[in-house]
């Protein structure tokens, strides 16, 4: 027997020890405890099913995580701990009646913060050479949101889980020929997401199961054991906020409710055609596509690919958990009305997008004389291997953007000034690197004039 199996079992040991110590606790805790068992312990057919979900796949991809290693492990760990904060609400459900929104919102608070620790991770490493791996968790941790969905929770989680399918194509299509481990650690988060679907639609079919003859849930979460330390935090990035995506989403139908409808004339963003469409160049034979277009939404994900020529394409009814992939249009505008959750334009020339908001990031990739306009808020915009690119920015989204380019050149930010005009700022393309007391200390090159 292996090492590695033997490690496997010593574990599944320690957890089945620990199991039966805690049933030893609670069938001596009072006379009356044998009536109430089912509903007073944790030992139900949803928790032990879901504890088998925790001790099979989630144990493996646990060990290939911490084989990778960091920033992977450290991103593993929180994944880990919202896990087991789901667990717990599952186990408190289990003993309570449905709360009220308040006392709902106190009990996935610690899920709520684990989910936000993930997607921190991969915004503060986002020149890491793992960054498909981090993308994988990130682009998909909205699945846990589940708990929260009502009649169709498995349906969510089914449509968050495709949004992590398009990073881990790019991992496996990396590491396939170099190291098996990488494709074995997608294989193994794959198969948690399965597992984790298969387990809602059999104890969690219309929604998170409260027990009708249960207690207070508030009392359930007090008598609860003590949830084990949180890994060490990392230090806070606020652009990557999945709270918010987490109150939004808590709010149902209701997320709209109250907002008023803005009149066209009260936007003091110019109009597309004066800025995207303003230098829009004809495109010669060479560079048109012979791929059919596409404009489809699969799942939670819109696919706007192989356009030529074409100024109209608008991408309408969007929601907050969709993702956008532009790939390979030409001399085209693009407008994406709503917020979405992150947008990535790829192998694109002389095309114009513009979008009103987005909670991760806009990512520019492989890209020609491309213009992107942003109306509200996007906390990060990426260029990489890009020739031409021109950001023009809201006053609002000016203040919490991050930028981040690597391999790129002539970008330019045009950021919009409170009287309504707009001020061109370049991105540094050339640096200067001394150094400096054993240390590397790089700056933008200036010139002068």
């Amino acid at each position: 027997m292996s090492e590695s199996a033997l490690n496997n079992i010593i574990k599944r040991l320690e957890v089945a020890t620990n199991r039966l110590e805690e049933l030893a606790k609670n069938s001596s805790f009072g006379q009356g405890a044998s009536s109430g068992s089912a509903a007073n312990s944790d030992s139900t057919p949803a928790i032990q099913a879901f504890d088998d979900i925790m001790n099979g796949s989630v144990q493996k991809f646990i060990e290939l995580s911490n084989n990778i290693g960091s920033p992977v492990k450290e991103q593993c760990d929180y994944f880990i701990q919202a896990l087991k904060a789901q667990r717990q609400l599952i186990v408190t459900a289990s003993k309570s009646k449905k709360p009220n929104a308040e006392t709902f919102k106190e009990l996935i608070n610690p899920i709520e913060v684990a989910m936000n620790q993930v997607c921190t991770i991969r915004e503060q490493n986002r020149q890491s050479k793992l960054y498909n791996h981090l993308s994988t968790l990130s682009e998909s941790i909205l699945a846990l949101g589940w708990v929260m969905v009502e009649p169709a929770p498995a349906n969510y989680l089914e449509e968050n889980i495709n949004a992590a399918q398009y990073y881990i194509n790019r991992v496996m299509k990396e590491f396939k020929e170099k190291e098996k481990m990488h494709v074995e650690w997608t294989a193994s988060y794959t198969e948690i997401l399965k597992e984790l679907k298969d387990y809602v639609k059999k104890f969690h079919t219309t929604g998170l199961a409260w027990n009708p003859k249960g207690g207070n849930a508030t009392d359930a979460k007090a008598s609860a054991p003590a949830a084990a330390p949180a890994p060490a935090a990392a230090t806070p990035a606020p652009k990557a906020d999945a709270s918010k995506l987490f109150a939004e989403l808590n709010r149902g139908e209701g997320v709209t409710s109250g907002l008023r409808k803005v009149d066209p004339s009260e936007r003091k963003q110019k109009p597309v055609s004066s800025i995207v469409k303003s230098t829009a160049t004809p495109t010669k034979p060479a560079e048109v596509s012979k791929k059919p277009s596409r404009q489809v939404l699969e799942g939670n994900k819109w696919s706007i690919e192989n356009f030529v020529g074409n100024k109209n394409i608008v991408i309408e009814n969007t929601e907050i958990r969709h993702l956008v992939y532009i790939y390979n249009c030409v001399d085209s505008t693009i407008q994406i009305k709503g917020k979405v959750n992150a947008i990535t334009i790829d192998n694109c020339k002389k095309t114009g997008i513009v979008i009103d908001s987005v909670v991760s990031s806009v990512d520019i990739v492989n890209a020609k004389s491309v213009q992107l306009q942003i109306r509200e808020k996007a906390p990060t915009v990426s260029v990489d291997k890009t020739d031409g690119c021109q950001l023009y920015l809201s006053k609002e989204c000016s203040e919490v953007v991050e930028i981040f380019s690597s391999k790129s050149s002539e970008m330019n930010v045009m950021a919009e000034q409170p009287d309504g005009d707009w001020t061109e700022i370049p991105i540094p393309e050339q640096f200067k690197t001394k150094l400096i007391n054993g240390e590397l200390v790089t700056k933008p090159v200036e010139h002068a004039g």
